[in-house]
């Protein structure tokens, strides 16, 4: 009598092909939500943005004392550190075409970035869409 305890290699093999299976169907699963992460990322980078703007608004003369910025790969230097570090984390995630609007008396501004899955705009009234910001307001 052969009494072998243990598996043989086809079941083995069988049972890593069915993993391998379900793994690659979990990761395509995965994907969008990936991309949904990385936008909830750049759009919490542009709130970050914001906050850091209002700190640079002066009340005796009514105006933003920062500069118009324009990048296609959100690499641009701004002058500010917390700034340039929240466009790096904006392009790390897959952010592109970064840009800050000034209006026409610089007493209003507009971010938008082209995110993973389409364009998020903000602006200095709090008003926040789906469209690239032109003369420092969001559309």
């Amino acid at each position: 009598m052969n009494n072998n305890k243990g598996f043989t290699l086809i079941e083995m093999l069988v049972v890593i092909a069915i993993i391998g299976l379900l793994s690659s169907v979990v990761l395509v699963a995965l994907g969008p939500s990936r991309n949904k992460a990385k936008d909830a990322r750049i759009v919490s980078d542009i709130n970050q943005i914001r906050a850091i703007i209002e700190t640079l608004y002066a009340p005796t003369s009514g105006t933003y004392s920062i500069t118009a910025l324009s990048s296609a790969d959100c690499s641009a230097k701004s002058g500010s550190n917390d700034i340039d570090k929240a466009l790096g984390d904006m392009k790390t995630n897959g952010g592109t075409n970064c840009a800050i609007n000034l209006n026409a008396n610089s007493n209003g501004y507009a971010i938008s970035v082209s995110l993973n899955t389409g364009i998020y705009c903000s602006d200095s009234t709090g008003k926040f869409g789906t469209t690239a910001a032109s003369a420092g307001v969001c559309p």
